[in-house]
């Protein structure tokens, strides 16, 4: 757990077999995107929004989307580009 952009941040890809290969966070939008590499060399791209928790002084960072496998970075970007889009 370690703080990122005024919120509280919880790896969501424990298992250490995922490395992070994109991370952008929007001011405007208060939005972090980041983008896994998986071991098998797929990419695993999430949108995060902070949420109010009781039990922390910040917020913290959760996943917007569900999780998706794609093949390429360019396709995960693509992903994350189309989901900021409609969900903005």
């Amino acid at each position: 757990m370690e703080e990122k952009y005024e919120a509280i941040w919880l790896n969501i890809e424990e298992d250490d077999s995922s490395r992070v290969v994109h991370e952008s966070y929007s001011k405007k939008l208060d939005r972090l995107e980041i983008i896994y590499q998986r071991a098998d060399g797929c990419y695993l791209p999430y949108s995060f929004r902070k949420q109010r928790d009781h039990q922390w002084r910040l917020p913290v960072w959760c996943p917007e989307n569900e999780k998706a496998i794609l093949p390429t970075f360019e396709d995960a970007r693509e992903y994350l580009s189309s989901f900021v889009a409609s969900n903005t």
